[in-house]
């Protein structure tokens, strides 16, 4: 289960987001959370991750949320349209460390399903990805 919520850096109030993670990681690859609505300070967007066996389990910070420039989609069952979402989602423990996280949706029609088995990413999304995460880190130098 992942649990998300933002966070003011000046008065350090916790605000819930009342989008689903899909829709929280879509607008936060857009656009950053909009200031703290009590001080005007920047809030950040945290995510509590729990994995089920221990591991990497606990709060992040989100510094960034990525989707490749071009999208994979197909007609699945129904003929309805299906579109594979793959973030690359870069992650801050309280500690400071970084790693990534590479949650998925399939976007059936108008409904997002999560992936729940490994990803295979075509090379050239997850070169999109990566070359995107690449130019945020050296912005950020």
């Amino acid at each position: 289960m992942t649990t998300k919520y933002v966070c003011c850096t000046r008065c350090h109030k916790k605000g819930s987001t009342f989008l689903k993670l899909f829709d929280t990681l879509y607008e936060f690859s857009k656009v950053s959370p909009e200031n703290c609505p009590a001080c005007g300070g920047t809030r950040e967007l945290h995510v509590s991750l729990d994995f089920q066996l221990g591991v990497g389990d606990g709060d992040f910070k989100v510094l960034h949320a990525f989707l490749p420039e071009k999208l994979e989609s197909w007609l699945g069952e129904e003929d309805e349209e299906v579109t594979l979402y793959p973030f690359l989602v870069v992650l801050e423990s309280a500690g400071g460390k970084q790693f990534n996280w590479m949650p998925y949706w399939h976007v059936v029609g108008r409904d997002a399903c999560y992936g729940q088995r490994p990803l295979c990413l075509d090379h050239t999304q997850f070169e999109s990805l990566v070359a995107q995460a690449a130019e945020r880190t050296l912005a950020a130098v």
